[in-house]
């Protein structure tokens, strides 16, 4: 340090060197933290450049007079042309003649009301071809000389599966109007033949019966035989001839549907099976069952079918158990109707709902095996469907669908 004789102290030169490099040190660090600054700005910049160039959809800014002024290089590839012969050019000048007019109403309407306003237009590459265009236009500057920031979109692709779509949904509609037709056809055909064949199978059982009684003394055993088995042969088949009306007249004969409580229907179907059930000492619980839109006398056929062949396939070594409750579902009912019998094989879930299918010979159960057919015919008939839960030995569970109304 060094003091001159009128008192003033001036900073030595060594001093006046250590603060100009610490000041240097200190400048170097903030053209350091600049460079930094302005390396990462480019590259955001160009993150941008390459997201707004190379992105999915074209961008474009449209004057208010429709002319280009901008447009990203997405965009000049979709429209087949070098950005520099697209800028300054006429966006109409890339659309169909057909969508002209549309375009021109679209654009004046974008210009006048603020928000997104979305068309699709029928567009040309520079090459002449043509492609299926979505803009979404939004208006911006409205206090200066208003433009529209435009994304465009090549829907050729949506539009071309749009377009299988539509003509799969025809084929579609016309195969279920001939399925329809066909279905109509068969019922109708069922209904006729099963009535038409009442009348000739009630003869042949009653004059088979008759031959038996005129002439019993005369007849020898084999003779007995087989006029027993054509008799019981013809009423089986006036058995299964009359289930078979019956399945051909549930969409054909279905009444209006009408709001009643299922408990109620339930014990009228009770009733009609009140010999079978009191031989097999069934019990039924069918507490709580809620109210219902439905065709009454087919959900009483439905539960007497259900509730009968619960007693039918019982297990021998106990009497019937059977429990029918019933659950919502979001918009539908879900009815259960569980037992304690013999139970189904998995294996044939499917198949008991067909037509005189049947797992038993007639030896050990009865039947013509419609019966469950009925029942899915109901069910379906009303908008639900019907399904088992069940293993053999353990019983089962039917459970059907019924709107909730």
């Amino acid at each position: 340090m060094i003091q001159d004789p009128g008192g003033d102290v001036s900073p030595s030169p060594e001093r006046l060197l250590h603060e100009l490099r610490v000041h240097q040190a200190e400048l170097e660090m903030q053209n350091d933290e600049l460079r930094r600054t302005q390396l990462a700005l480019e590259e955001s910049r160009d993150r941008y450049v390459d997201l707004y160039e190379f992105a999915p959809v074209g961008y474009l800014i449209l004057s208010n007079t429709g002319v280009i002024t901008e447009i990203n290089l997405t965009g000049a590839s979709m429209l087949g042309t070098e950005r520099t012969k697209v800028i300054s050019r006429r966006f109409d000048a890339f659309i169909a003649a057909a969508d002209t007019d549309r375009w021109h109403r679209h654009l004046v309407y974008a210009l006048h009301h603020p928000g997104r306003h979305e068309c699709e237009l029928a567009l040309l590459r520079g090459d002449g071809s043509e492609f299926a265009g979505h803009l979404d236009c939004l208006l911006q500057g409205l206090e200066a000389a208003p433009v529209l920031r435009v994304a465009l979109a090549d829907i050729t692709a949506r539009k071309r599966a749009e377009a299988e779509l539509a003509t799969t949904r025809e084929a579609l509609l016309r195969a279920n109007e001939r399925l329809r037709t066909s279905n109509h056809d068969l019922e109708q055909f069922a209904y006729v033949a099963s009535h038409d064949l009442q009348e000739p199978l009630r003869m042949v059982v009653s004059y088979g019966q008759l031959l038996e009684k005129k002439y019993h003394d005369r007849l020898d055993n084999d003779a007995h035989a087989f006029i027993g088995f054509m008799v019981e042969g013809g009423a089986r088949m006036q058995a299964m001839v009359t289930d078979l009306l019956e399945f051909s007249r549930v969409d054909r004969m279905g009444g209006k549907q009408e709001s009643f409580g299922s408990g109620e229907a339930v014990a009228e179907a009770l009733f009609g099976l009140s010999q079978s059930m009191a031989e097999a000492g069934a019990k039924v619980d069918h507490a709580g069952l809620p109210g219902i839109v439905y065709d009454r006398h087919q959900f009483i056929r439905l539960m007497q079918n259900l509730i009968g062949n619960a007693v039918k396939y019982r297990d021998p070594a106990c009497p019937p158990k059977i429990a029918i409750a019933a659950r919502r579902d979001g918009h539908q009912w879900v009815f259960s109707v569980t037992d304690n019998g013999i139970g189904i094989d998995p294996a044939y879930f499917e198949q008991i709902f067909a037509v005189f299918r049947r797992l038993h010979t007639r030896d050990q159960y009865s039947g013509t095996g419609i019966g469950l057919a009925v029942c899915k015919k109901i069910v379906e008939h009303h908008g639900g469907r019907i399904w088992v839960e069940a293993n053999p030995g353990a019983g089962c569970t039917f459970f059907f669908t019924a709107p909730d109304p």
